[in-house]
Order: C-alpha cells, then structure tokens, then sequence
C-alpha cells in the first residue's frame, strides 16, 4: 500500500485513499467472495452472523465489477449501529489500483446527469 491519505469529511464520513499493489480484479475478488472478506477485513457476511454473535457484519448492496461495492455495514456495539462502506477502485498505469473507501452513516447518493444534456450542470445562485 502506497500514498495513503485519509481525510474525515465530516463527523458522520470517513474517507481512505491509497493504491494498492494488485489489480482491480484481484481487490474485487478480496471485497466480494466471503471467504477473502473474511480473512482481509476480518467481518463475517451478514448472512452468516449467529443471531447472538456481536460485532461487525457486512451485506453487499451494491457491485459494479472491478469498479465499486457498497455495502451495509451493521455493528449492534456501536453508536450507529447501521452504517455503509463503499469501496470505489481504479486501474492505475502500473498495474495497481486507486482504492478509496467512503465509511459514513448516510448511504452515498448520486444524482445522475439527464441522458439527452452534452453539457455539465448549471449551478444558479440563490435569489
């Protein structure tokens, strides 16, 4: 792991970037396949947490291949129980890959530009 940064956006939003020394596909099938979530990030999936196990435990909600996975993260011991942590990639030149994880308690919303508009957004000030 090279060029760690790490910023906190707000109270409620953590964000960590750094690159990474495998490929896209190889840090997808490390965020995807259980049995590798389990053993890099050490949290069971959700459907796999005994109902009395404590702790954390994660769903995918969300996959783009080899590009995002977002997932619903819930701890019951810790203030916000119910959480999401998205984890964006990017092929880097050199093989490696742009990985940037988004913690935070609201789920990350995208608004998505109109499919006829060749043209960014407007932005108007207030009246």
């Amino acid at each position: 792991m090279t060029d760690t940064q790490r910023q906190e956006t707000n109270e409620d939003t953590v964000v960590v970037e750094c690159e990474l020394e495998a490929t896209p596909e190889k840090v997808w099938r490390a965020l995807t396949v259980p049995e590798f979530v389990a053993t890099w990030l050490d949290v069971p999936a959700a459907d796999k947490v005994a109902a009395d196990t404590t702790g954390p435990a994660y769903r995918i909600i969300e996959a783009l291949p080899f590009s995002r996975v977002r997932y619903a993260w819930n701890d019951a011991t810790v203030s916000e129980p119910y959480t999401f942590v998205t984890f964006d990639l990017e092929a880097q030149p050199d093989g490696g890959t742009w990985f940037r994880l988004t913690h935070s308690v609201e789920p990350v919303r995208t608004i998505a530009a109109p499919a006829n508009s060749n043209s960014p957004p407007l932005m108007r000030a207030a009246a």
